[in-house]
């Protein structure tokens, strides 16, 4: 018979790996029984984890504001318990969730606090050097959209170091379009053509969350548009958009429909800029209508779940 721990464990590796492959509704559920047990067996670094992934589904899922009470929770948890060196965790999701709003100087914030956190107090918890890393790129990509290059390069090399040190290769996309963009920025569009079959062969072999996926594709799109190279940043959303249309996956979809629009607007193509519009708004309607099934057969499990626990002399 499997012990508590073990069935914790279970639940919280299904989850995370539903959420790796953007099956967010199912992960946040089995993240929740991992919680659950986590909480009544006291393991506080697995709590701290499992709500570090809640935060990352609800990120994912743009609901900023339970990402947020999460990650509140957690660093109140960690004061609380006077664990030092996780708190990283949670700054490092606020950091990408303002990274998706366009507010680079308060990612930045978030992502300094976070590397901070790592360098004072990383050897106290059971912090791989992945931490280290995507604390460095993402300051690097902030300091790119701000347009300082020298800070952008100096996070990008070090996170370049740490993945070459620890011969980690999941954010391999991510470095080379991080690359790829500082280049062009610094008048270098000759690295970018040298580059190209080196991205086109790390966009189809993607080890990393959606999330993240999508975002590097944005940041390789913006540097090809920002060249003129408008048939590439189009082949580039075609790539995403027949990998959705494969896995019959609408918020997917969705996001192809948002880099078209993207691409023909900053190609002035007035006719597939419109068509990308009208196609937004059709995966939107189809995205909200599913959220909307699933939210009612939530209501309706609970429901259910309610009464079989109700005593019959009260039905």
């Amino acid at each position: 018979m499997a012990s508590s721990e073990q069935i914790a464990q279970e639940y919280y590796k299904k989850g995370m790996e539903l959420v790796h492959i953007n099956s967010l509704e199912l992960g946040i559920d089995n993240l929740n029984m991992a919680l659950s047990i986590y909480e009544e067996l006291n393991d506080k670094k697995q709590y701290i984890l499992t709500l570090r992934g809640l935060a990352i589904a609800y990120g994912i899922m743009g609901y900023d504001s339970k990402m947020l009470h999460k990650c509140l929770s957690a660093l109140n948890y960690i004061d609380i318990n006077g664990i030092k060196g996780a708190k990283h965790y949670f700054y490092t999701t606020i950091c990408n969730q303002y990274m998706i709003l366009g507010d680079y100087d308060n990612a930045i914030n978030y992502g300094r606090m976070a590397l901070q956190d790592l360098e004072d107090y990383g050897t106290e918890f059971e912090n791989d050097p992945h931490s280290y890393m995507v604390a460095c790129l993402n300051l690097a990509y902030c300091y790119l959209h701000l347009n300082r290059l020298a800070d952008a390069e100096n996070f990008l090399k070090r996170g370049s170091e740490i993945a070459f040190k620890n011969d980690m290769h999941h954010h391999d996309l991510s470095l080379s379009v991080l690359y790829a963009s500082l280049h062009h920025r610094m008048g270098d569009d000759q690295y970018v053509y040298d580059h190209i079959d080196e991205l086109v062969t790390l966009i189809k072999n993607q080890q990393i969350t959606i999330q993240d996926y999508i975002e590097d594709l944005k940041l390789l799109i913006e540097t090809f548009c920002a060249m003129k190279e408008y048939d590439r940043a189009e082949a580039v959303v075609l790539s995403l958009d027949s990998s959705a249309t494969i896995a019959n996956n609408i918020h997917l979809k969705l996001e192809a429909s948002k880099l078209y629009m993207m691409v023909y607007s900053s190609s002035g193509n007035t006719e597939k800029y419109q068509w990308a519009c009208v196609r937004f708004a059709e995966d939107t309607i189809a995205v909200k209508e599913s959220e909307a099934e699933s939210h009612l057969l939530e209501m309706d499990t609970a429901i259910a779940l309610s009464i079989a626990d109700t005593p019959l002399e009260l039905l």
